[in-house]
């Protein structure tokens, strides 16, 4: 069974086509690039496979659960237990140490475990940077934190929204190295980026353009039929 099943999805903001009739899916292991530039649509769509907005028309199935006709709580219950995410901008909170950034994703899933969000720290190489407050490490340092907030609670899917806009070249290495390794481990990631130096490291590519699909592309140059 697909982790994410895309299904005629389209999103309409006034007189605005932001997405149209897209189709695709994601199986589980799967590394998924999904690009474009600015105005192409990627925001909008990252927005409906994180279930923070509901499409116009279509169907959104995540880990084998339609989405569509959810209300907003279970919708959060859905995005908290199956996915976990990384956004450009970090989102960490201030005033709290690396660690307890990763417990409260804890916190709001189960229960905080100390010794386990010391694990996914160690994980990512950052076990001396645990009681570290956010403005005390560097990019990414902090985007590696993020990483380990969104593996803490195990989920289905990995969605990254631009994990390296905010790099520099040194961080972003350490990051795409990073995410290239969860992925030989077998876990399912979604990364959304403007990059084609970051997008073509995934297995697959969806290339969006005014909303629509362009083109998908593998690795070794195939490009797969596009249905519209």
């Amino acid at each position: 069974m697909s982790i994410l099943e895309i299904s005629g999805v389209s999103k309409k903001y006034g007189n605005l086509h932001a997405l149209q009739d897209i189709t695709f899916s994601v199986e589980p292991g799967e590394w998924l690039s999904i690009m474009g530039s600015s105005g192409s649509g990627k925001s909008t769509m990252l927005n409906m496979i994180g279930l923070m907005d509901k499409p116009t028309s279509g169907e959104v199935r995540i880990d084998g659960i339609v989405t569509s006709q959810l209300n907003s709580k279970k919708l959060t219950e859905i995005r908290k237990d199956k996915i976990g995410l990384v956004f450009q901008q970090f989102h960490l909170i201030p005033h709290l140490t690396a660690l307890e950034n990763v417990m409260v994703a804890q916190y709001y899933h189960s229960m905080p475990d100390e010794k386990e969000a010391s694990a996914a720290l160690a994980r990512v190489g950052l076990e001396s940077r645990a009681r570290h407050l956010p403005r005390q490490l560097s990019g990414g340092e902090q985007q590696r934190v993020c990483i380990a907030r969104a593996l803490i609670n195990y989920p289905a899917l990995i969605l990254a929204d631009e994990p390296t806009g905010n790099l520099d070249e040194s961080n972003e290495k350490i990051v795409l190295e990073l995410f290239q390794e969860l992925h030989r481990e077998g876990h399912t990631i979604i990364m959304v980026t403007h990059a084609p130096e970051v997008g073509e490291l995934a297995e697959r590519q969806i290339r969006l353009e005014h909303g629509i699909i362009k083109e998908i592309r593998t690795p070794d140059g195939r490009r797969e039929a596009v249905i519209q």
